[in-house]
């Protein structure tokens, strides 16, 4: 309880009318005296009367007490004789018998009982005794004190006598002294006055007269407190006064109401330069917790507009704008009297505290409109919590509404969580949502047990409450009952991958293991009916995600430091499917388990895999070894190393662990290798034990391709299957990314900014604002074309395969793979994307590789164009020149099938002279084509007609052509067809019409429904293109308010395209606003957070000023790896690392590499990193239990660590 203020700043209490009336002093009991029913003798003193009362009592007590038991005596008597008269006489004797034993019990429990009462009286009248003396000595001593108070009272009178000014004075705190004495006593007192007024009497002037001495003050004006507060009680009048902001009069500044007691029965004062911060933990279910009002932003109220546009300011002819609120101020006049002092509304006074005032401050806020309507957050939680419970009630098996009723309390949770502690609630509290959700999830199964999506939404929320061996016993459980659930698997892999606890490198390779078996079990069964039509969609669903398994193993296998595992695991599986004898798909009688043992005959063989320099494949080999003839030749065996580096430091043994990973690519064969390294490292030798576990068989195209394109996702490079956009899982996932490069990442630290700069002569602060920087530099991840596969570096997007690769070794694999591939499957993308990748590896490489492919293929005019690129992306634009000629001149003589892809030439051919801004050779090259006739370099202006004539050929085609076609052909002609039309537009009437041209290919797709698919995206990077040229070199002025509004819309379609991402950090790095940028990235990473997002605002806070916010960086890491969806990012946690180290803060850098090793427990590069880490701060400690920590979660260390390196 909040306890009374200092007395001298109490109020004092109103100034009422009283009469005095004169009573004996020594009836100081009587309230207690006229309560009694006694009669009282008026010559006798109080205390006579009350012994006299007390004897009274006890006599008549006692005489009731008689009477009572003589009649019950009575009573017992005559039930005894009538009970003798009605029974027989063979009972007569025992029944006096009975009676009368039971009549003398009775009589002693009597007997107790009296002696009983009559030592509870005596022990009474002792105490009674005891408080009368009590009581006499204490008034005794009052009239003691009284009688000396008196005697200086009477003695001051006299003395102050003499001046009329003391006798002022001296009647005025006589006053105040009997108030304060009234005011002490205000219980006692006023039941005093209400009892003692009935035996009172009048006397000639109207006033209340009892001959007893005392001074009864009566109210004739009446207490205004009852009005006030609601009653004559004075328990309803605080005791303190309120003086706004949880201010009492009375009480120091800094000493304030408690706001956690606000919603309490009873105020808490706290003194809040003393106050502890940290707030007690407060359960989700407690009372004074779950449905009350924590925060005034809570409510939700509904505004409404003014309808009539008459009242606004601008309509009334005034010369300026009004910012107060007219209604507003008039309401306020209302409020004040004449005097101007405010005589209605809130006092502050008012018990029901500041809750009330702020009810009646609210309707203030909509200055702007009349509030109509407006629900209390608790209000609207419980009327959403009956809804479902209502919902439930009828449809219990409605599982979308049990899940949207678990999702539902995170909802309520962040409401209630709000204020300054939101975060610290939020955290402790969490384990009681969870409590909430699992008893609401144990009731949804009831109902509903064998749901996929139920059981897996109940086991991720026990993740968060359950320890690690009954959340994995949970999880054995669900696999027993649902073998067969591909979500199910997928999740437990997850889980088992990034669970610190259980996690061992053997552990987890079994896992994808018995997932890959069960998943093929069902495969199984769907191969042996293929023939039917029906399954197919099943059959490659299930292909696709048994390669999308295999690709999660081989990348865990290869970033735990087993390379030749991971290599050969995917050298098997795509010799197993890509690479198989045609017998076995031909026949239907061969099994599975026969094709696996071929495989293994294959692989213990030991000749050269896929991958491999002079491979042939498994198909070769099974046709020579049925033909009795040569299978090939073991390759030859590795160089060992001349000697062994001398490692002198920790930082010396990362270096050469380093080496060795990236050297050691592949397995080595066991016939060459030498025995003695077999035994110090036996993971360098892979059998065909270790690969059969992941072998399944693929029959689909969709599922072929998948695997196609997973190796190029093991190898890092960017190349992506056709069709396939930034929308889907491919781009998003977090564990395919983690081998994602990162080229210039990190500003130049060792630049020093400018200090000051002078304009004009005169000194100002510098600008730190970069705007130089071009867009090229975030993550690669759009939909890979020919533009980017030829761009020309700084220029525009690339994707140089090179750069990707880590190792030489890597290099080797994959221009061998490349070779091997284009063998087996007849794709011209894995054509382009190999000449693409010989290109990035050298200008000689990949022309002569374009050379030979074009001698093969000599009419297909997709190589054709790409060889011109190529040239254009070694910057030879003459070179591309000549191809470009030749190929239009030569094409009329290929194939039918082959000219369809010249609109592809004519595009290509006319973007590349905008690029070198010959935009009228340009216009030639799209009017030749336009009025079908050959192309003249360097000719004449074409004519008006010529014009006219092309655009109205461009714009049938764009009609006749549809870009969502099923064929891939056709997608890629209308493509082209529209493009040429939007550069033709373009470099005739401007951009306005190019814009449209692209707007109507646009509408189509969106008409469609097609607005966020692989059409759309691309169609939206050739806009991109065109806006960007014109910024950077087109001719006439460039409005970045254009390019703006088309990212935006793009990025609201795609906002995983760093294309897009990229040119509009640029445009509004252009024009100095930056809030667009942080608001989109602050929408998108609520909705939908994800690798390639949080890199992308990481890079651009990095390179948004020099020096860049540290703080706000920070920030954006933290709030990364703590995201469910990318806390197991190996590339967000390496980059906050290097980013601490890079800030000399190497404290923080080694408590993130323990949080790092906790999320990600199976990278190798984060325990070197920690290794580097820890050894340059001497810890010989951490450094040992490190590399014990490595030892026990088994990650692979090729070379020995010596003692002395970890002293």
């Amino acid at each position: 309880m909040i306890p009374p203020p200092p007395r001298s700043f109490a109020s004092a209490p109103k100034p009422v009318e009283r009469t005095q009336i004169q009573l004996p002093p020594s009836t100081h009991n009587l309230a207690e005296l006229l309560e009694s029913d006694g009669e009282i003798d008026p010559t006798k003193s109080i205390d006579e009367n009350r012994r006299d009362d007390d004897n009274l009592d006890k006599s008549s007590r006692r005489r009731r007490n008689d009477r009572s038991r003589d009649r019950s005596q009575e009573k017992r008597e005559k039930r005894r004789s009538d009970r003798r008269r009605s029974r027989s006489p063979n009972y007569r004797d025992r029944d006096d018998v009975r009676d009368r034993d039971r009549d003398r019990y009775k009589d002693k429990r009597v007997r107790e009982g009296r002696e009983k009462d009559y030592e509870r009286n005596s022990r009474r009248d002792r105490s009674r005794s005891r408080d009368r003396h009590r009581d006499d000595q204490g008034r005794e001593r009052r009239r003691t004190r009284d009688r000396s108070r008196d005697d200086y009272r009477d003695s001051y009178r006299e003395r102050s006598s003499r001046s009329s000014n003391y006798d002022r004075y001296s009647r005025r705190s006589r006053s105040r002294s009997r108030s304060y004495d009234r005011y002490s006593r205000r219980d006692r007192s006023r039941s005093y006055d209400r009892k003692s007024s009935s035996r009172s009497g009048k006397d000639s002037s109207g006033n209340t007269l009892l001959d007893t001495g005392i001074s009864i003050i009566i109210d004739c004006k009446g207490d205004p407190d009852n009005i006030s507060y609601g009653g004559n009680d004075d328990s309803n009048v605080p005791r303190y006064n309120r003086h706004g902001y949880g201010n009492v009069i009375g009480y120091a500044g800094d000493e304030k109401i408690s706001m956690e007691s606000k919603h309490r029965k009873v105020l808490v004062i706290e003194n809040r330069l003393n106050r502890k911060r940290k707030q007690p933990t407060v359960r989700y279910s407690d009372s004074v917790y779950a449905w009350k009002d924590i925060d005034n932003s809570t409510k939700r109220s509904i505004i409404k507009t003014k309808a009539s546009s008459e009242e606004a300011d601008f309509s009334k002819g005034q010369n300026f704008i009004s910012l107060g609120d007219k209604q507003k101020k008039e309401r306020r006049l209302d409020e004040t009297g004449e005097d101007g002092l405010l005589t209605s509304g809130v006092d502050y006074r008012d018990i029901r505290g500041d809750k009330h005032l702020g009810k009646s401050l609210e309707t203030d806020e909509g200055e702007d409109g009349e509030i109509v309507d407006e629900e209390l957050f608790t209000e609207q939680m419980r009327r959403r919590t009956i809804e479902f419970n209502n919902k439930l009630r009828d449809d219990p098996h409605d599982v979308k509404t049990w899940l949207e009723f678990i999702k539902f309390q995170d909802d309520i949770a962040s409401g209630l969580n709000t204020g300054v502690e939101a975060s610290t609630r939020t955290k402790s509290n969490k384990s009681s949502i969870n409590e909430v959700k699992m008893s609401i999830f144990e009731k949804a199964m009831e109902n509903n047990p064998d749901n996929e999506e139920l059981v897996d939404a109940y086991l991720k929320c026990g993740g968060e409450t359950w320890d690690t061996l009954t959340l994995l016993r949970e999880w054995d459980n669900v696999l027993k009952k649902n073998p067969e659930s591909v979500k199910l698997w997928a999740d437990y892999i997850n889980l088992r991958q990034t669970n610190f606890a259980s996690f061992s490198f053997t552990e987890c390779v079994k896992v994808f293991e018995d997932c890959i078996t069960t998943l093929n079990r069902i495969l199984k069964k769907l191969h042996a009916n293929r023939n039917l039509e029906e399954n197919s969609s099943s059959r490659e669903s299930i292909e696709s995600i048994l390669v999308y398994i295999v690709l999660r193993a081989c990348l865990f296998m290869k970033q735990s430091g087993y390379q030749e595992k991971a290599f050969g695991t995917l050298q098997a599986l795509v010799e197993f499917n890509l690479f198989q004898p045609q017998i076995f798909d031909m026949s239907l009688d061969i099994t599975f388990e026969k094709m696996v043992q071929e495989i293994c005959d294959f692989w213990d063989s030991e000749v050269p895999r896929f991958g491999e320099n002079n491979a042939k494949g498994w198909k070769e080999f099974y046709r020579a070894r049925y033909n009795e003839e040569d299978t090939g030749t073991v390759p030859d065996p590795e160089k060992e190393e001349d000697e062994e580096e001398e490692l002198s430091s920790i930082q010396d043994w990362i270096s050469a662990e380093n080496k060795a990973d990236q050297r050691h690519r592949l397995a080595l064969r066991m016939n060459t290798v030498n025995p003695e390294r077999v035994d110090e490292d036996p993971y360098i030798v892979i059998l065909s034990d270790d690969i059969r576990n992941f072998l399944f068989n693929i029959t689909t195209r969709g599922a072929r391709l998948g695997l196609i394109y997973s190796i190029f996702v093991f190898l890092g490079l960017p190349y992506t299957p056709p069709g396939v956009g930034t929308n889907t899982h491919f781009f998003t996932d977090t564990f395919t990314h983690n081998e994602m490069k990162l080229h210039n990442i990190w500003p130049d630290l060792e630049q020093k900014p400018m200090l000051v700069y002078c304009l004009d002569g005169v000194p100002m602060e510098p600008d730190h604002i970069v705007t130089n920087r071009d867009p090229y530099g975030l993550p690669i991840s759009y939909p890979v074309g020919i533009s980017e596969l030829f761009a020309r570096p700084k220029h525009w997007f690339g994707c140089a395969g090179r750069s990707q690769l880590e190792c030489d070794a890597d290099v080797e694999f994959t221009r061998n793979s490349f070779k091997q591939l284009v063998e087996v499957e007849k794709d011209y993308h894995l054509k382009l994307y190999h000449l693409s990748f010989e290109s990035s590896c050298g200008y000689k490489g990949g022309r002569t590789l374009a050379k030979n492919m074009l001698k093969e293929n000599r009419t297909n005019l997709v190589l054709w164009n790409a060889y011109a690129q190529l040239e254009k992306s070694h910057d030879k634009p003459q070179e591309a020149r000549k191809v470009y000629q030749t190929t239009l001149s030569a094409y009329h003589t290929f194939p039918s099938s082959d000219q369809e892809d010249i609109p592809l030439v004519y595009c290509m051919f006319s973007q590349l002279e905008i690029e070198y801004d010959n935009h009228d050779e340009a216009l030639n090259i799209l009017v030749a084509m336009g009025n079908q006739q050959p192309y003249q370099p360097n000719g004449d202006k074409p004519s008006s007609t010529q014009l006219l004539r092309a655009k109205e050929f461009f714009s049938q085609k764009t009609m006749q052509l549809s870009t969502l076609s099923d064929s891939d052909k056709e997608d890629r002609i209308a493509h082209s067809y529209n493009v040429c039309y939007a550069l033709f537009e373009y470099l005739t009437f401007g951009l306005e019409s190019a814009c449209a041209v692209y707007e109507q290919a646009l509408l189509y797709i969106k008409e469609h429904q097609a607005e966020r698919g692989y059409a759309s995206e691309t169609m939206w990077m050739a806009y991109a293109e065109l806006l960007y040229r014109h910024a950077t070199r087109g001719y006439g002025g460039h409005k970045p308010i254009i390019l703006r509004e088309a990212m935006e819309r793009a990025l609201q379609l795609f906002p995983n395209n760093t294309l897009f991402l990229g040119l509009f950090i640029w445009n509004e790095a252009r024009t100095r606003i930056h809030n667009r940028v942080r608001n989109f990235f602050g929408l998108a990473l609520d909705k939908d957070p994800n690798v390639i997002l949080w890199v992308s605002a990481i890079h651009r806070e990095l390179h948004n000023h020099f020096p860049y916010d540290i703080n706000l960086v920070r920030s954006l890491f933290d709030r990364a790896v703590e995201s469910p969806s990318t806390r197991s990012s190996i590339v967000l946690w390496k980059l906050y690392i290097q980013h601490e180290i890079s800030r000399d803060n190497h404290e923080k850098a080694r408590t993130l590499f323990y949080r790092a090793v906790r999320e990600c427990p199976w990278s190798k590069d984060l325990y070197l990193m920690g290794l580097d880490i820890l050894a340059k701060d001497e810890s010989e400690k951490e450094l040992n239990e490190a590399v014990s920590l490595m030892m026990e979660k088994e990650i692979r260390i090729r070379k020995q660590i010596e003692d002395e390196l970890l002293v």
